[in-house]
């Protein structure tokens, strides 16, 4: 079950494991992050199990779609399907959508032959789950190439120019309002 928490159980969250979870250059600092949610713009989401938190989900609410931006799983659970359960969780809560899309690090620019194994058993992990690749349309934010994966919910037709542009609207507004110092590009082929 997902659970919408509240800025106090943010912040406890973020200082428990966001900073664990996720390198520096990938994450905002609290007060970012806070202004954020406090915004409307994203929400915070804890997976709850038996009545037990098992993984979170950062979900930034667009037009017709909403973006997984954050997702991770507490380590103690890893391994047991909780990520999946968690992406089923997100496909039902927002079945209003035309699709749910989240970023994944593009495995062609990696550092070393770790890291580039890492992207792919991401890619890999969401395919699993019926996201697809978003052939043309790439972001390169906070100087990481990433590719756009797709979870269509309703089998219409991709439009990667209105995805392109929803993506271009967020990313405008974000880095306009809470990150000016940092730049994005959505590159379509």
């Amino acid at each position: 079950m997902l659970k919408k928490i509240n800025l106090k159980e943010f912040k406890d969250l973020y200082r428990k494991h966001i900073v664990r979870d996720f390198p520096r250059e990938e994450r905002r600092s609290l007060n970012k992050f806070k202004k954020r949610v406090t915004s409307g713009k994203e929400e915070v989401y804890v997976y709850l199990e038996n009545g037990q938190e098992k993984a979170y989900t950062i979900i930034v609410i667009l037009n017709n779609y909403v973006m997984v931006s954050f997702l991770a799983v507490f380590k103690q659970y890893r391994g047991e399907g909780i990520g999946t359960k968690l992406l089923k969780e997100i496909k039902d809560n927002f079945s209003n959508k035309k699709g749910i899309l989240l970023e994944v690090e593009n495995p062609k620019y990696n550092k070393d032959e770790k890291e580039k194994e890492i992207r792919q058993r991401r890619i890999k992990f969401y395919e699993k789950s019926n996201y697809n690749i978003i052939d043309g349309v790439e972001v390169n934010s906070h100087s990481i190439m990433f590719n756009i994966m797709i979870l269509n919910i309703n089998n219409e037709k991709i439009d990667k120019q209105e995805i392109a542009k929803e993506l271009n609207d967020f990313y405008t507004e974000i880095f306009r309002k809470y990150d000016k110092n940092l730049s994005f590009e959505i590159i379509e082929n």
